[in-house]
């Protein structure tokens, strides 16, 4: 059984990469389940789910192929709002593409907050001027590092948190401003 799963498993992934290169081994869960044991007693009672499925959610609003986003309107810090994603199964949102900030402006945009910035899913905080994203690639690797004009600036003093501006552009913020956020869902 353990040996189908897998191959139906690697057979996913093979598909899903192809059609959306997408790397697919990029997360696992280790997951508990029932097994029958063998003479020896000693079957292992967990297997290891790649990319576990992310549960669709009605308050999120769901852009085909790119993902799903949703706008927190109260305003936290940055580390708060990156708890708060993860917590829902998600992550502060990180922009791949011109297609994906547009998703997210539309977002914004449908609200009647319209926030002029909203915390995203990058920093600074290793090294001054190096952006890298909530899970470690650079801006440049993520494949989205426009910035908003005159951005990023330090002009409050260190400014090592991402945020995005109404206007799409890419913006560093103190990481104790109360900003509103946008949670991202993945699609896998």
């Amino acid at each position: 059984m353990a040996v189908r799963l897998i191959a139906i498993q690697t057979l996913l992934c093979l598909v899903s990469y192809t059609l959306g290169q997408q790397a697919c081994f990029d997360s696992f869960a280790v997951v508990p389940a029932r097994t029958a044991t063998g003479a020896s007693g000693n079957a292992d009672p967990t297997y290891i789910l790649r990319n576990p499925l992310v549960v669709r959610r009605d308050d999120y609003t769901y852009f085909p192929g790119i993902g799903g986003y949703k706008l927190h309107s109260r305003a936290v810090s940055w580390n708060q709002a990156r708890i708060t994603c993860e917590e829902e199964g998600g992550h502060l949102a990180i922009i791949n593409s011109l297609a994906e900030r547009d998703a997210v402006v539309t977002v914004l945009k449908s609200t009647n907050l319209h926030p002029d910035y909203v915390s995203l899913g990058f920093h600074d905080l290793y090294e001054e001027g190096q952006y890298v994203t909530i899970h470690g690639q650079t801006l440049v690797r993520a494949g989205f590092n426009e910035w908003a004009d005159g951005e990023p600036n330090n002009i409050l003093g260190p400014e090592n948190c991402g945020s995005l501006h109404l206007s799409g552009g890419l913006n560093d913020h103190r990481c104790r401003i109360l900003l509103p956020f946008v949670c991202e869902l993945p699609i896998h």
